[in-house]
């Protein structure tokens, strides 16, 4: 795993992430973030909330679920 500590996501994936958790909804949605901020790393929900605007504690609940 490597650390997402300053790396940042080129536009076209972060359109990518973006708009796949927009069309899913409830504990699907919250999955694919947790999934996608567990691919990223040390420091991926930092990541993830100043890069995609995710909730951290969104991603927290779907790591747990």
């Amino acid at each position: 795993m490597l650390p997402a500590i300053g790396l940042e996501l080129p536009e076209h994936i972060k359109d990518l992430y973006i708009k796949t958790a927009k069309k899913l909804k409830g504990t699907d949605r919250r999955q694919f973030m947790a999934e996608v901020v567990k691919s990223l790393g040390v420091g991926g929900q930092t990541l993830a909330e100043r890069e995609l605007g995710w909730n951290r504690r969104t991603v927290r609940k779907g790591t747990k679920e």
